[in-house]
């Protein structure tokens, strides 16, 4: 029987190990880290061209994102969020007028109201922003492991996509498969990576 592991056995052993790192970062440091990324966000070229944002609203052990989703709508862009459809993996991203309008969707993740009016598609003037436990030099993210947004960049290879991690869950090499995608930059407390190819 050999003893390499999968590229899915890989992904669960990485993803556990970033769970690790972040769940020993202090709650300063981490808050800390949390409005440098929110900074350079709002200050990337991506984000200031982009007149729709897709970004998610974070859960506890992911790079926090309020100060994105408020910058975004105060300065008069469109904002969407994701809404999960757990029966298919897949996910639909919905207009957000106000931080108030925020509930509990799928695995306890805020969501905004869901209306036929309110589907966001992306277009050449949007800005996705990914969520990830780790990236590495290359330009791939480990994701959560449900799939969700490499099935939805599946059907929309062009748009533009900004991840945003934790330097200490950064990989020199992470283990991927052809459904993996590269996102176009990296934003963490330490500044931004830009990728190529």
């Amino acid at each position: 029987m050999s003893g390499v592991l999968s590229v899915t056995e890989q992904k669960k052993s990485l993803r556990s190990k970033m769970r690790e790192i972040r769940n020993g970062m202090p709650c300063a440091v981490r808050a800390a880290y949390d409005r440098a990324i929110a900074e350079a966000v709002i200050a990337h070229p991506g984000y200031l061209r982009a007149k729709q944002v897709f970004v998610y609203a974070a859960m506890p052990w992911e790079v926090q994102t309020q100060r994105i989703l408020q910058q975004t709508l105060d300065c008069g862009k469109i904002l969407a969020l994701p809404v999960c459809e757990t029966d298919r993996h897949t996910m639909t991203f919905y207009r957000l007028d106000t931080l108030d309008e925020l509930e509990a969707g799928a695995y306890r993740i805020p969501i905004p109201p869901i209306s036929e009016e309110r589907i966001c598609v992306p277009d050449g003037d949007t800005l996705m922003i990914l969520p990830m436990m780790a990236y590495d030099r290359l330009g791939y993210r480990l994701g959560a492991g449900g799939g969700y947004y490499d099935r939805f960049l599946a059907q929309y290879p062009s748009v533009r996509t900004l991840g945003i991690c934790y330097s200490d869950c950064t990989a020199e090499s992470l283990p991927h498969d052809i459904y993996d995608r590269k996102m176009q930059a990296c934003i963490t407390e330490n500044g931004t990576e830009e990728f190529h190819g």
